[in-house]
């Protein structure tokens, strides 16, 4: 860490600045640089892993080491993973290690105890004769100490790893002179670079965790490895660990592998990311990053009878929906096709036949449509001329090429399954090993490709509907980040990965190649024309890319590779300019209709209920007792106007826990003196200053006063503690912190309001002032979420009572409960449903 680099603490805010820091391996074995007591007994204590690996090879042999060390490594992983992890929380959560250092004056000049002179000497043993440790904030001296125990678990936990490889290598070294080595080597070359320009990037600083002790006044620019993946050092800075297995030739080693770099992410998952997000905030993407999201809800909010389309994800699929015959069809051609593979066992040789033959012609129909779409909008103009809507169209489309996806890839595996049965096929479980982290990196690119495009981005949408896109620009967040085109290289993994796992049979190798193939000609002549047509010349370019370009060599090369592409598309294509047509963008102008909500009574027999109720009212109180609702009139409310009760009661009987809930009275009605049901939430404190941690009760208080006689006071139940399920209802007074009921309302009625749709602007309007006057509503949208009473079931209540029109909670989440669409829906339903009288 530079000297020149102005640092504050995280609570306090107190700048310093931070001394000179080396990295781990300069620190511990550069004879020029101080060591401290810890850093050489981390030094002995990795010399002493090498003479106990070669002493218990000569005492106890090969196959116990390996299990030693074996276990070691396990124990120094479970260190990193879950004791730094641990560490790292309380710090970043509580500040737990500083915060017990300034307790007990770890760093405090005169301080005896074991602990701090311990501390005190470490520091002083490792830092330079200018550094004064009392002068500097706790923190700082904290993380200093903090590095020595981070030094000694990563260098255990990397050298019990290497022996434990090492112990693994092939007998004979001739055994390891072919292509697993030299690729191998490739990954752990690439690793170390990794690594290097890692720590070039975030320095010591972020190496060892520094912000969670203290922040750093100064900005990272994240290039080099940064721009090739996501958590370079989490990710592919573990390269060398498969590069590592791959010259072994050891599944175990390589089980051994993916469990260390499985507890890697789950370090990065529960410990650094959410630290990030604390600290830094959510990563913000850039401001289109939303738009096919948003294009999926205008597809839906503009067609009723649009719904997700089903997507084949891999082992499963999404969004399949049990109303559409063709979702039951897709899935139902997979299972049957795997029940032939076990039932009827079909050669190899004709599975083969088969899988090639149908992603050949499956192949040839996607990319024609998609040509033909793209030049001339064939598809769109077959099923408008023969009466269908653009939409409608669109939804076959997305059918024809997920039903194709499922097919072929259903194929592919029992083509993979029927090889592996195979008595000829020999199978390598390193490579099998292998086959499957491919086909989970396929699984994965889809499923960040999904994130970023939405389901309009994964279905071609800007060839069907480039209408609805709001604003024309690519996307340039998540994966694509990183990559331009991701399913051309990442999006055939798996297809490479059966190859893997069928020990190259030339099966396999065929299909492989006609699955990149038909990617490439996607890609190269169908998507990217298209894009630049509809996008424009600014094409982005992907952060990979950007790394190579910077690179002369790479550079060099890729534009001759541009020059030869080049001659290849003029000679297989047109060269048709692309030319501009205006699109018209979605209007979203709605009429401004004044209405008024008009009140609905309800005629239900309650007298039972009432007479009972009325019975427990004030008559039978105390003396000097009150409990009466303001403005009662007629003895009903419609909801959601507030509720104001006033109360009274003598000083004697007043505790400062008393409080108000509200309750049906037909729940209440056997139990006059004790409430035995529970109040769900609908309650409020009586004083307030009560119920410290119920802060939404409390703030229903609206007046309170207490003198030497008595105690009174107001509270107002509002949308967020009424109940919105109509009857009739009564608010019960409880003595102290308790169920005991000292007083109760007369009874009253709650309603729902009474709705006009005249049209569906005047619903729409009359739905966006109801449910704002609730907090359900959130950026035009029903958000069932903001009101935890006023649920889906109340809305869909609500417009069935006043309309007489019922809409499913599917429809609802389908529309992400957009009032404009549920508006136009309703009107709709009710005009079919009158015309049907």
């Amino acid at each position: 860490m530079a000297s020149d680099v102005v640092a504050r603490t995280r609570s306090s805010g107190v700048t310093f600045t931070p001394p000179t820091t080396h990295d781990m391996v300069r620190s511990l074995f550069d004879p020029t640089v101080r060591k401290s007591f810890l850093e050489i007994c981390i030094t002995l204590a990795l010399l002493s892993d090498f003479v106990f690996c070669y002493w218990g090879l000569q005492r106890f042999g090969l196959t116990s080491m390996k299990k030693a060390f074996l276990a070691q490594y396990l124990f120094w992983r479970l260190c990193y993973n879950l004791g730094i992890g641990v560490a790292l929380h309380l710090q970043s959560r509580y500040e737990t290690w500083t915060n017990y250092a300034k307790r007990n004056h770890v760093f405090t000049k005169g301080n005896h105890t074991p602990l701090a002179r311990f501390c005190q000497f470490e520091l002083k043993t490792k830092m330079s004769e200018g550094y004064d440790m009392y002068s500097q904030p706790e923190e700082l001296n904290v993380w200093l100490l903090f590095r020595q125990f981070v030094d000694l678990i990563l260098m255990q936990d990397f050298c019990t790893y290497m022996i434990y490889v090492y112990l693994s290598l092939p007998a004979q070294w001739s055994a390891m002179l072919n292509w697993r080595t030299g690729l191998g080597v490739s990954m752990i070359l690439f690793n170390i670079w990794v690594k290097v320009d890692a720590h070039r990037v975030v320095k010591d600083y972020a190496w060892y965790w520094g912000d969670f002790f203290f922040l750093q006044e100064s900005e990272l620019v994240f290039d080099g490895v940064f721009n090739i993946s996501p958590h370079p050092m989490y990710s592919i800075g573990y390269m060398g660990y498969y590069g590592l297995s791959l010259i072994c030739g050891n599944y175990h080693v390589l089980l051994v592998s993916i469990s260390g770099h499985l507890l890697q992410f789950l370090f990065l998952k529960y410990v650094e990311s959410p630290h990030m997000e604390i600290t830094y905030g959510s990563e913000s993407s850039d401001d289109n990053s939303q738009i096919n999201s948003c294009i999926d809800d205008l597809i839906a909010t503009k067609n009723y009878d649009y719904s997700r389309p089903l997507i084949n994800s891999g082992f499963w699929v999404n969004n399949f929906d049990k109303l559409r015959f063709t979702d039951y069809f897709t899935v139902g051609t997979s299972l049957a096709l795997i029940c032939w593979l076990f039932l009827e066992r079909p050669s190899v040789k004709l599975l083969f036949n088969l899988t090639f033959f149908t992603k050949f012609v499956t192949s040839i129909v996607v990319c024609s449509i998609l040509y033909l779409q793209s030049s001339q909008k064939w598809f769109t103009k077959l099923y408008l001329k023969n009466g269908y809507t653009q939409v409608y169209s669109y939804q076959q489309w997305q059918f024809i090429y997920n039903f194709s996806s499922c097919l072929t890839y259903t194929l592919l595996f029992i083509q993979t399954l029927a090889k592996l049965f195979d008595d000829n096929t020999y199978i390598e479980y390193t490579q099998f090993i292998f086959g499957l982290l491919l086909c989970a990196v396929q699984t994965w690119c889809n499923a960040e490709i999904r994130s970023a495009i939405s389901d309009f981005g994964w279905f071609y949408g800007d060839f069907f509907l480039s209408n609805y896109i709001p604003t024309k620009s690519l996307t340039s967040h998540g994966i694509y980040r990183y990559l331009n085109n991701p399913e051309t290289i990442l999006g055939v993994a798996g297809v490479w990965g059966t190859v893997l796992m069928t020990d190259f049979s030339w099966e396999n190798i065929a299909l492989a190649c006609l699955w990149s193939g038909c990617n490439f000609i996607i890609v190269k002549f169908i998507e990217q024309p298209h894009m630049a047509k509809l996008y424009g010349d600014n094409t982005r370019v992907g952060g990979i890319e950007k790394t190579l370009q910077g690179l002369g060599p790479w550079r060099r090369m890729s534009e001759l590779m541009d020059r030869v592409e080049n001659v290849i598309t003029k000679s297989l294509t047109n060269q048709q300019e692309p030319f501009d047509k205006g699109l018209e963008k979605p209007r979203k102008d709605i009429k401004s209709v004044n209405n008024h909500l008009r009140v609905r009574t309800n005629s239900q027999e309650w007298e039972e209920a009432v007479e009972d109720a009325i019975g427990n009212v004030t008559s039978k109180l105390y003396p000097d007792c009150k409990f009466e609702i303001e403005d009662l009139g007629e003895k009903s409310f419609i909801l959601p106007r507030p509720i104001t009760i006033r109360w009274q009661v003598p000083i004697e009987l007043f505790d400062e826990d008393a409080w108000i809930g509200l309750y049906n009275i037909i729940q209440t009605r056997s139990n006059s003196k004790t409430t035995k049901v529970s109040s769900s939430g609908h309650w409020s404190a009586v004083s307030p200053n009560a119920y410290k941690g119920y802060e939404s009760n409390n703030l229903a208080v609206t007046e309170f006063e207490k003198n030497d006689t008595v105690a009174c006071g107001k509270v107002t139940f509002d949308s967020s503690l009424l109940h919105f399920k109509p009857g009739i209802y009564e608010f019960r007074y409880h003595a102290g912190n308790s169920h005991n009921v000292l007083c109760t309302s007369k009874p009253f009625e709650l309603l729902l309001p009474n709705l006009d749709m005249e049209t569906p602007e005047i619903l729409n309007k009359q739905l966006l002032q109801l449910l704002t006057s609730v907090s359900a509503v959130k950026n035009g949208k029903f958000d069932s979420h903001g009101n935890r009473y006023f649920t889906t079931r109340i809305f869909q209540r609500l417009v069935k009572d006043s309309l007489g029109v019922e809409l499913s909670t599917d429809y609802i989440n389908r529309v992400n409960g957009d009032i404009g669409a549920i508006s136009q829906r309703i009107c709709h339903i009710k005009k079919v449903l009158d015309d049907l009288e």
